[in-house]
């Protein structure tokens, strides 16, 4: 390694290190004095609400709190997840004022008897407080005009076109493959989903962003290259705005970019170094999510096995028919599939037996079932019956989808259930696997003697 690229990667290494180190040692902000009591306070809608059947949920960045009838605020400047009914609804940078109980969050068990930490989970976007049942009511009439309430109306509109021309739970799915609106599908069918291995499809997973990468760069091809490698560098990030910006969508938006960055000064684009760089971009700007955010441990996990085992095991699959990509398709499943099950069944004590069959039967169509959806949409703002016209192609490919779902769910011993277990085994596994890989890699290749 060169001297200039070895200082380059040390000092982000280094600094991603620090930052880690030093949220260990992060305090919460003092609400002590709010906790069970009658509080109110204004603020301001700090995220996208998030609407289910039950209510809505969103962060506040509250200005100040005042408990029961005291005149002094009992906390200022906190983030605070609040729940509350689904009607009237609320937008992101819409001030407001709120009136409820304040209690720390704390951690619960699933179903397998795993225990989630959802206390780390708030805390690594700063939000260490939470009102379940609050009242919550708009205090001004005008709207913010920020870049990303503009966005997120947008994707509340499409939402809303793909509702009234797909219904449910078709435009439920629809919205989960665009842009990430999962909620709507409900718990039946999103545990259908985890069983055959096709949850990743609607939570907009690195897979989802790679079509919206692709497709923009064959839209933007006629343009003058720089000109198109801008505009879509612009567009991949106004998309990860728009679709929430998670740590996968994080995670993908940024190795697209530097792949466009790459195209750019024309300079080959590594793909395992430009993964490694957003990893430690992202932990410099958020620590907290090296251990609190599954999502992101996920999504390295996957986009890394992909890496590593993407291409030998399609070398392999000389057998399967390279025709629209089957081997392709075949080898990304059998390689992540095989590096993150050690880490989905410690989390999640659930994994697909058949995943990668389910996989291979649905992925394919995604594309173009993402390009149909897309278009049903976007004609929504613009006329009625297009809309019409072209949501009956994404109708036809949604509903096999989720026929391919349900039915393969209710297969015996679709997914496969293990005891919780220490996360010890996992490390040793990923342990044993790197060691194992280095040695293939560094192992002269065997000549044949001749004959």
């Amino acid at each position: 390694m060169r001297k200039g690229a070895f200082l380059f990667w040390s000092i982000f290494a280094a600094a991603a290190i620090i930052r880690v180190a030093l949220s260990f040692g992060l305090s919460e902000p003092d609400a002590s004095s709010c906790l069970k009591k009658a509080d109110r306070g204004n603020g301001i809608i700090a995220s996208d609400p998030e609407r289910k059947d039950s209510g809505q949920v969103f962060v506040i960045q509250a200005d100040e709190i005042f408990a029961d009838e005291e005149q002094e605020s009992c906390v200022q400047g906190i983030l605070i997840r609040v729940k509350t009914k689904l009607y009237p609804r609320f937008a992101y940078g819409e001030r407001v004022a709120f009136v409820g109980k304040i209690s720390r969050p704390f951690d619960f068990s699933s179903d397998t008897g795993r225990s989630f930490d959802y206390k780390g989970y708030l805390a690594k976007d700063d939000v260490f407080y939470e009102m379940k049942s609050a009242v919550v009511m708009a205090t001004t009439s005008t709207k913010s005009f920020s870049l990303s309430s503009i966005l997120f109306r947008i994707k509340h509109g499409f939402v809303g076109n793909l509702e009234r021309v797909l219904g449910e739970p078709h435009a439920a799915l629809a919205a989960g493959l665009v842009v990430g609106e999962k909620s709507a599908l409900g718990k039946g069918l999103l545990d259908d989903f985890r069983i055959v291995g096709l949850i990743h499809i609607v939570v907009l997973s690195g897979f989802n962003i790679t079509i919206v990468g692709v497709a923009l760069r064959r839209i933007l091809s006629r343009l003058p290259r720089a000109w198109g490698i801008a505009i879509g560098g612009i567009g991949i990030a106004l998309f990860g705005v728009l679709v929430g910006g998670g740590a996968t969508v994080i995670r993908s938006c940024f190795m697209a970019g530097v792949a466009l960055i790459a195209d750019l000064i024309r300079r080959d684009y590594d793909v395992s170094r430009a993964l490694g760089f957003a990893a430690l971009v992202m932990l410099i700007q958020s620590p907290l999510i090296l251990l609190h955010d599954p999502s992101f441990q996920l999504s390295f996990l996957a986009t890394l096995g992909l890496i590593l085992l993407a291409s030998p095991i399609e070398d392999r699959l000389g057998w399967v028919p390279d025709k629209f990509g089957m081997r392709g398709t075949v080898a990304s499943c059998f390689a992540t599939q095989i590096f993150v099950s050690p880490f989905i069944l410690y989390m999640m004590g659930q994994i697909s037996i058949i995943g990668v069959v389910v996989n291979i039967l649905v992925l394919p169509f995604i594309p173009v079932t993402m390009l149909l959806v897309f278009l049903t949409g976007a004609a929504g703002f613009i006329y009625g019956p297009l809309a019409q016209f072209v949501g009956w192609g994404a109708h036809l490919l949604l509903q096999y989808e989720l026929f391919m779902v349900t039915s393969f769910a209710r297969v015996p011993y679709a997914a496969l259930q293990v005891p919780p277990f220490s996360g010890w085994w996992v490390a040793g596994f990923y342990a044993a696997f790197f060691v194992g890989y280095v040695y293939l890699k560094k192992r002269p290749a065997s000549i044949s003697a001749p004959s």
